[in-house]
């Protein structure tokens, strides 16, 4: 069934996305509380992509449970942007951790959501999973966009 390797392989890219996310919060100024954001999806989907059960267990109560404080954590970033912020998303601290907070949502929605069984594209997986690498390349290494990154994301990687 080409679903589970389709499935395996978006796990593999964004286990590795979440763990480079993961990697470069040492420059950030509460790196502690973002490691952790980003390092629980980074187990979640590494055992998404070892594993044959990892619909089932620990897992599944691990993510559950960081998608609740991830979708908290969301509420509350939006409410304290400003219009100004909201506007103009990557060029605040704030926008740039609301839209790595919808980035972990997304993804663990999907994987604590996933169907076993039909009507689930495994293609949409395969695109939400390069969508965001190709997006973070472009951010970082774009000449025109370096100069509008904060400093302590400057040389982060």
């Amino acid at each position: 069934m080409v679903q589970q390797p389709l499935w395996r392989a978006a796990n593999f890219v964004f286990a590795a996305f979440f763990g480079l996310a993961t990697y470069v919060q040492k420059n950030d100024p509460d790196p502690e509380l973002w490691m952790v954001g980003y390092g629980v999806p980074t187990v979640v989907c590494l055992t998404a992509a070892l594993s044959e059960d990892s619909e089932k267990g620990p897992v599944q109560v691990l993510a559950g449970a960081h998608l609740l404080l991830c979708v908290a954590a969301a509420g509350k970033l939006l409410s304290d942007m400003t219009s100004l912020q909201l506007a103009h998303l990557l060029n605040s601290e704030e926008g740039r951790e609301f839209g790595g907070l919808l980035l972990v949502i997304a993804w663990l929605l999907i994987t604590t959501r996933r169907p076993t069984t039909g009507g689930w594209s495994p293609w949409l997986a395969v695109l939400l999973s390069v969508a965001p690498v190709v997006l973070w390349g472009y951010y970082h290494f774009y000449s025109g966009l370096v100069p509008l990154q904060p400093q302590h994301c400057q040389g982060a990687i």
